[in-house]
C-alpha cells in the first residue's frame, strides 16, 4: 500500500490537488504566450496552498470579491498583479480592498462611488472598467448582459473625474473556450474595443485584460486542447502593433486551465445496495462534496440527455468528471453512485460501469481542480454570507 492510499483512506472524503500539474499547466501558459501578465482566477479554486504555488509561478489574481483580493494578499500576491472586477460592489467592499488592488467598475454608478470615496480621502486613483463590447464571442452584434457598461453608454457618458483615472479595459464574454480561431478573433476584437475606448475623455488606456480564460480538456476522447501556440502567435502580433499604437499591458486571465485537471475528489463507499435489481454505491457526500456531477446527472434526468451547451461554471458536459475505484481493475459492474443526503438527486452518476467496489473501498472523481470544493452558493468566489435571526415580540 503506497503513501497515497493510505492518506486517502485516513481522510476521505477529500480533495488533492497535485503542485507538479498546477505548475507544469502554469508553464505551459508561460511558454506558449512570452511577454503575457496572467492572472489566476481565484474564485476557480481559492484554496491557499493551491494559490501560493500559482503565485510562485509569477502569476497574478483576478478575484471577484473583497474577500478574494485579501486571500490573494495573504498569498503574497503584489497589490498591482490584483484585479477586483465584479458586479455590485458596495461602499463597504471598496472600503475593504482600498490601496490593496486594481479596482474595475463594473457600472457608471460604480464609478460614481469610486469617485466618491476617492474625494473623501482626497486621493487621485487609477482604475479600470469592465466593458460589455459591441460583438460576441463569434463577431457578432452584443447582447444584454449583467456584467459590465456597454461600449455605447462609455462613448456617450462622462468619465471625467476629478479623484479617478481610467487606464485600462476588462472584458469577459464566456470561458472554457477551445477553439483558437474563436478565441484569436475574440483577442483581436478586444484590442480595437481598446483602442476605440482610448479616445474617449478622461481614459489613457495602460492595461488590457482580455478575461475569458484559457479552456482546459474535461474529455480526451471528444476534446481537443486548446492550441496554446496559435493563440500565442496571434497575441504577438497584437503585442507588435501594441507596441507603435497603445503601448498597454497584455492581461489574460487563466480560467480553470491551471488547475482543473490537477485535482481529485476521493470519496469513501460506506455502503452497497440492490433494489429491483438496481445496484447502488453510496457515498459519503456526493452533491454536498462534489457538486459538478450532481449537477449533470439533474440535467440529464430533466433533458433527457446530457445538455451540448455548457451551463458555468456548474456544468460543461455530460462527461465532465471520470470516476474509477481505487485499487480496483477487475469485474465490473453497472452501478448507481449516490450520496447520504436526504434527497433523490444525492446522485453522482447512474448506469456506469466499474470494477467491482466494497464498503471502505475509494471512489476517485476527476476534474475537481476548478469548481469544485467552493462551488457552493454560499461559498462561491468568498461572498459575504447572510446572517439569521429569530425575531421575537421581544424585538417590538
Amino acid at each position: 500500500m503506497n503513501n497515497k492510499v493510505k492518506f486517502l483512506q485516513q481522510n476521505a472524503p477529500c480533495y488533492l490537488y497535485e503542485e507538479d500539474s498546477i505548475k507544469e499547466h502554469c508553464h505551459d501558459l508561460l511558454n506558449a504566450m512570452p511577454g503575457m501578465d496572467f492572472l489566476y482566477s481565484a474564485k476557480t479554486n481559492p484554496f491557499m496552498p493551491v494559490l501560493k504555488t500559482v503565485a510562485e509561478q509569477g502569476f497574478g489574481a483576478d478575484t471577484a470579491s473583497a474577500n478574494e483580493v485579501l486571500i490573494a494578499q495573504k498569498a503574497g500576491i503584489p497589490y498591482d498583479k490584483i484585479y477586483y472586477s465584479a458586479p455590485g460592489k458596495t461602499l463597504q467592499d471598496l472600503e475593504k480592498v482600498w490601496g490593496k488592488c486594481t479596482i474595475i467598475a463594473d457600472s457608471l454608478s460604480e464609478l460614481a462611488r469610486l469617485e466618491q470615496c476617492a474625494a473623501v480621502k482626497n486621493e487621485r486613483i487609477a482604475v479600470g472598467v469592465r466593458v460589455n463590447p459591441n460583438f460576441s464571442m463569434n463577431g457578432e452584434s452584443a447582447v444584454s448582459s449583467k456584467f459590465g457598461i456597454d461600449e455605447d453608454q462609455l462613448k456617450t457618458a462622462n468619465l471625467c473625474f476629478p479623484h479617478l483615472k481610467i487606464i485600462g479595459i476588462h472584458v469577459h464574454l464566456r470561458s472554457q473556450i477551445l477553439d483558437a480561431d474563436i478565441l484569436c478573433g475574440y483577442y483581436r476584437n478586444c484590442y480595437m474595443l481598446a483602442e476605440r475606448i482610448n479616445e474617449l475623455n478622461g481614459v489613457e488606456i495602460q492595461f488590457i485584460n482580455f478575461g475569458s480564460g484559457i479552456g482546459t480538456v474535461y474529455d480526451r476522447e471528444t476534446e481537443k486542447p486548446l492550441a496554446l501556440e496559435r493563440v500565442g502567435q496571434t497575441l504577438q502580433t497584437l503585442r507588435a502593433k501594441n507596441h507603435n499604437g497603445l503601448q498597454a499591458k497584455f492581461i489574460l486571465e487563466t480560467g480553470r486551465f491551471v488547475v482543473c485537471n490537477a485535482g481529485t475528489y476521493y470519496t469513501r463507499i460506506v455502503d452497497r445496495k440492490i433494489s429491483c435489481g438496481k445496484t447502488y454505491l453510496v457515498v459519503q457526500n456526493a452533491m454536498n462534496g462534489f457538486l459538478r456531477p450532481a449537477i449533470a446527472e439533474l440535467l440529464r434526468q430533466n433533458v433527457g440527455e446530457f445538455p451540448k451547451n455548457g451551463q458555468e461554471p456548474l456544468y460543461t458536459t455530460g462527461s465532465q468528471s471520470a470516476f474509477r475505484i481505487v485499487g480496483r481493475n477487475e469485474n465490473c459492474e453497472t452501478v448507481d453512485i449516490v450520496g447520504n443526503l436526504c434527497t433523490a438527486l444525492d446522485v453522482m452518476a447512474k448506469n456506469i460501469t466499474l470494477p467491482h467496489a466494497e464498503i471502505g473501498d475509494i471512489l476517485a472523481v476527476s476534474n475537481a481542480g476548478s469548481y469544485g470544493c467552493t462551488l457552493t452558493p454560499l461559498l462561491f468566489s468568498n461572498q459575504e454570507t447572510p446572517k439569521e435571526f429569530l425575531w421575537t415580540k421581544e424585538n417590538e
